[in-house]
């Protein structure tokens, strides 16, 4: 899809003059905010939604919001869209706004948890079963374990929570976006999201696109993918932060495995792991498995946190106690159930996830599989239908989108970027020449040039790139395996 031509300066700044303006209200609010619990600065309230949006009179379900009030002069409604899928963006209002200062005075910051998460009529699960994970690499016993798992848990999962297991992809959460909307009295809404939240904002915008002021997507999902083009893509995103790891390894003598083949101690592990031979350091009543192994690298690559990350293998190797315990990714409350709504994983035999796994290893022969090739294994024979199947979104807002993604993201391949930009018409992408996921926080370059989008509807220039920050200057984040944490 061709994309228009950007307008003259002149021009952008007097389109910028007009999505700067005041939005007014088209009705009277109707949240009752009450001070949250866990921080009274904080507002939270619940929007009553419909289980199933074909069905808007039938069962009804509450999302839980949170607001953080402008603190100057408001300008409206910044919705924040969070990661995951499922990640709670309640608890991360309540925590901090993500914001800048700058943003936090101008609009009231508002986030949600989706629904069937957090406080949004979460599903009920099992709990032990849902947390012991089958071995997913490929093999008929393998595969035919796979099946049986997931058709266990989606039907334990139904018993508990009933029909909600079939409605939350990414199309009702922003159907429910546009609930919360009309319940602040709101006639258009500025959006930012960050990995699988670039989703929901997508969805949001090809639905209601003249609701949409601005449009943020930051670490951008490409949902135009075949399965087995995402499990690749996502494979060559994580070798790809390999090997920026290896070659930091290779430049900086902070790195505990300075001279040495990081590629080649990876492997070793990584062998050791599928004969059963590798535990953590000291102690060997804890195995470590080979999928195990790689999910954990890749959490490291999400800051990144190299340092942690080499002292770590350096101490498997060696079967040395290390500094910081060997980091456990966390996870978000089966989450698989949100992807798979939104993903045809059309895998039917052992046959072909052995192709799949194929693929992902000639992508990636370090990691052998991508963080999303961590997920979707979950999604074959899902039972529940795919309520929203991989397509091109059709997105025509009048308001520029402002895509932004960095060159060596492990989760949301930059190749994904450059598609999605591609993909809509007035789309601007903005780079940062650097490591990790998510980019807006990155550098002054990077919030700078958000903020100045979200306030004043001015797009950077196409093919603005901003400078990379080094990793080693970054203080490390919880791991998290997902898109976001």
């Amino acid at each position: 899809m061709r994309r228009r031509a950007l307008p003259a300066l002149g021009a952008l700044l007097a389109a910028g003059a007009t999505l700067g303006a005041a939005v007014p209200a088209v009705a009277e609010p109707a949240l009752e905010w009450q001070p949250c619990p866990e921080n009274a600065e904080v507002q939270c309230a619940t929007v009553p939604v419909p289980l199933d949006w074909e069905q808007p009179d039938g069962e009804q379900i509450e999302v839980a919001v949170a607001r953080r009030p402008a603190t100057g002069e408001r300008l409206g409604t910044l919705v924040f869209m969070p990661g995951g899928p499922g990640g709670t963006g309640v608890d991360q209002l309540i925590a901090a706004s993500p914001f800048s200062p700058e943003l936090s005075e101008r609009f009231d910051v508002v986030s949600y948890d989706p629904r069937g998460f957090g406080r949004s009529a979460p599903l009920q699960c099992d709990t032990e079963l849902v947390s012991v994970m089958p071995d997913i690499r490929p093999g008929p016993e393998r595969f035919a374990e796979l099946q049986r798992y997931n058709q266990e848990v989606a039907a334990d999962c139904r018993a508990r929570s009933g029909p909600l297991i079939d409605h939350v992809d990414a199309v009702s959460v922003a159907r429910d976006i546009d609930a919360l909307r009309q319940a602040l009295g709101e006639e258009q809404l500025s959006l930012y999201g960050i990995s699988y939240g670039t989703l929901v904002g997508q969805m949001y915008a090809e639905q209601f696109p003249e609701r949409v002021r601005a449009l943020v997507l930051d670490s951008v999902m490409d949902h135009s993918l075949s399965a087995g083009d995402f499990y690749t893509t996502q494979a060559e995103a994580a070798e790809d932060s390999f090997a920026e790891f290896a070659k930091w390894c290779a430049e900086d003598a902070q790195c505990a495995l300075h001279g040495e083949d990081v590629g080649a101690v990876f492997d070793e592990l990584y062998e050791r792991a599928e004969r059963g031979e590798l535990h953590a350091p000291g102690d060997p009543s804890t195995p470590i498995g080979p999928v195990e192994l790689s999910r954990t690298a890749m959490s490291h690559f999400y800051q990144p946190d190299w340092e942690h990350l080499a002292v770590q293998l350096k101490a498997l190797r060696d079967d040395q106690s290390a500094p910081t315990a060997l980091a456990v990714p966390e996870t978000v409350p089966y989450s698989v159930a949100a992807f798979c709504g939104d993903w045809t994983i059309d895998i039917d035999t052992a046959e072909q996830y052995a192709q799949v796994w194929q693929r992902q290893a000639e992508a990636a022969p370090h990691m052998r599989f991508g963080v999303g090739g961590g997920v979707a294994w979950g999604c074959v024979d899902w039972p529940s239908p795919v309520q929203n199947p991989q397509h091109v979104p059709q997105i025509r807002t009048e308001a520029p989108v402002l895509v932004a993604n960095a060159l060596h993201d492990p989760a949301t391949g930059y190749n994904w970027a450059t598609t999605v930009d591609q993909q809509i018409e007035q789309a601007t992408l903005l780079t940062y020449d650097g490591w990790g996921h998510g980019v807006y926080s990155r550098s002054e370059c990077t919030t700078s040039a958000v903020d100045r989008y979200l306030v004043d509807g001015v797009v950077p220039p196409q093919g603005t790139h901003c400078a990379a920050v080094p990793p080693t200057d970054n203080p490390p984040t919880k791991p998290y395996v997902g898109w976001d944490g």
